[in-house]
């Protein structure tokens, strides 16, 4: 076992030997380490979070950060994983309490005002369901104090909107920056008092808890293409060469947001300046490469090639695919940038979707050692499926 990994077994084991380890020495890497087994294709971004992450649980420096991503590279995997991470963790025990809400959701479109305690409700449900029992007044305000927020969509709340101001954006960057800076919130609740239900309003102190803003923030990809591409811009575009599955060798003009993108991209965009500034990273996922979308189509426990041999598995049936015919899904993917690790599945049900239907008259079924039946995923059969042509 390396030393910058920290496994489940390695904490459990701490913890069961009687006492948990001093919390600074998890340090960046072992969550790195710890994040990557459930999040393929974004080790870059990961480091960040990373980061942030030993920033907040270390309580000495916020780890604010926004995650820009295409549909499909990761925003909402990444989330998932930190929760992952608290629930796995025994030292990060205090700090279990996540929430995920949508962004628009924080606006009182009416009045035009920002509803903090809409968020406080979210973070005190998850805080009662960590907790385990009716909550004394002192755990409920200590769980909540420690939460992690992830805002999602944080993109459709631009302060400019088809180029004209737009005040519901303006309102919810102001309210979460207010919170980020750490502001005492009043909240209506009920806690255990002398073994007592009763009611209570305590005051929340946000400063403790780490905002993650994330968005696909679709404009943005157009308006760097249109800067970058401008005659004026004094930029370029790069080409490379591409090797397919198949050998063949084009050349193609690849753009890539992160290899151009500046902050202040996000002010045109119509994030406010103040806001942006109170975050501790921007931080842009990578749009997925072959081998990052084939290691997702083969490996991630949601990805359609996975669950469809769970699916045939009821049925005695192994469900395989050759190396080249899972390159060539990755390669027809990754031509669908826009929607990330989302395409697999389109494309893949193509291909599965008649196997799935009727697995026992399909011509690629045969006999296996471990007396199921095999069903093998070929090259020809991908390129039959998606009317690609075959090789001479």
């Amino acid at each position: 076992m390396g030393k910058d990994q920290v496994t489940s077994k390695e904490s459990k084991s701490a913890a069961s030997a009687g006492g948990l380890r001093p919390i600074e020495t998890i340090t960046p890497p072992q969550i790195l380490n710890e994040l990557k087994s459930g999040v393929l294709g974004q080790d870059d971004a990961l480091r960040f979070v990373s980061v942030s992450i030993y920033k907040h649980v270390t309580g000495k420096v916020p780890g604010n950060i926004i995650l820009i991503g295409n549909s499909g590279t990761g925003k909402t995997t990444i989330m998932n994983n930190i929760q992952r991470l608290y629930n796995e963790v025994p030292e990060y025990a205090p700090f279990r309490v996540v929430a995920l809400v949508n962004a628009n959701l924080l606006v009182d479109s009416d009045r035009m005002e920002f509803r903090p305690e809409r968020l406080l409700t979210a973070v005190e449900q998850r805080a009662r369901s960590v907790i385990g029992h009716p909550p004394t007044a002192a755990e409920l305000k200590e769980t909540m104090e420690r939460a992690t927020i992830c805002v999602d969509e944080i993109d459709k709340m631009s302060s400019i909107l088809a180029g004209k101001p737009n005040a519901i954006g303006v309102a919810l960057q102001q309210g979460i920056l207010t919170l980020m800076e750490g502001e005492r919130i009043p909240i209506k609740t009920h806690v255990t008092v002398d073994g007592e239900d009763k009611p209570l309003t305590m005051e929340i102190d946000t400063k403790g808890m780490m905002f993650i803003c994330g968005g696909a923030f679709e404009g943005l990809y157009d308006q760097v293409w249109s800067r970058v591409t401008n005659p004026s811009s004094g930029e370029s575009l790069r080409s490379v060469a591409v090797r397919s599955a198949d050998g063949q060798v084009t050349i193609e003009v690849r753009f890539s947001l992160a290899d151009y993108f500046k902050i202040e991209d996000l002010f045109t965009y119509g994030m406010v300046p103040q806001f942006i500034a109170r975050l501790d990273t921007v931080v842009l996922l990578s749009e997925l490469a072959v081998d990052s979308l084939k290691s997702i189509l083969l490996n991630a426990l949601d990805s359609p090639f996975v669950r469809s041999r769970r699916y045939l598995d009821v049925m005695g049936i192994d469900l395989e695919i050759e190396d080249l015919a899972a390159t060539i899904v990755a390669e027809q993917a990754e031509k669908h940038s826009r929607t990330g690790a989302r395409a697999l599945r389109t494309i893949f049900s193509k291909i599965i979707n008649p196997i799935e239907f009727d697995p026992w008259n399909s011509a690629a079924l045969e006999d296996a050692d471990s007396g199921h039946k095999r069903l093998r995923v070929t090259a020809p059969m991908v390129r039959d499926s998606l009317g690609l042509a075959q090789p001479l």
